[in-house]
């Protein structure tokens, strides 16, 4: 691994376990056993490596789905399930501290991040919901884009502080509640 890659993987372990206000670049330098110097080389700031670990990361989601979507073994619920698994397993290792530091000491970056879940979810899970409704398990009357729309803003749930101080729940449970009312409704049959 070169330094760069190195310095991106344990920056990016311990941001998402700690948050990155808590993490400082003395700390990577320890850990890493390399040289301030060699660090700034590849990172000038803190923000600059937050950014490009966010980037990283933004990536691993995009090629797991992308890997989920394109397996023909796996119908929709199987792809659904698959998702699913995905998602809640990243929320169990993204800490809330993490997500507080995005979204109050970077605003730009949680407003990119925002912009990328924004494309992902566009791109990836109404390949999804079009693949439910051509196995027909997706209601075909209710239109792709209002589901789409639904589906991100209840995804917005785990991933705010707020939500989480209010319904006393952590990420990935708030995710799996989420997603059950989602795909079930709340009416009995």
């Amino acid at each position: 691994m070169n330094v760069r890659t190195r310095v991106l993987h344990v920056a990016k372990q311990k941001f998402l376990k700690y948050g990155f206000y808590k993490v400082s670049m003395d700390s990577l330098v320890k850990e890493l056993r390399t040289s301030k110097s060699s660090l700034y080389n590849h990172f000038s700031s803190k923000e600059e490596l937050v950014k490009a670990v966010m980037e990283s990361l933004n990536k691993e989601i995009n090629a797991k789905l992308e890997e989920i979507l394109e397996d023909d073994q796996n119908n929709f619920k199987g792809k659904l399930d698959a998702i699913s698994d995905f998602t809640r397993n990243l929320l169990l290792n993204v800490s809330e501290e993490f997500l507080k530091d995005l979204e109050i000491n970077t605003p730009d970056i949680w407003d990119e991040y925002q912009k990328n879940r924004i494309e992902r979810i566009n791109k990836y899970y109404r390949r999804l919901f079009q693949i439910g409704i051509d196995e027909g398990i997706v209601k075909s009357d209710v239109n792709l884009d209002v589901i789409i729309a639904i589906y991100f803003n209840l995804m917005e749930l785990p991933l705010k502080n707020r939500y989480i101080d209010l319904l006393n729940m952590n990420s990935q449970d708030i995710y799996t509640e989420v997603t059950n009312v989602f795909l079930n409704g709340i009416m009995v049959d």
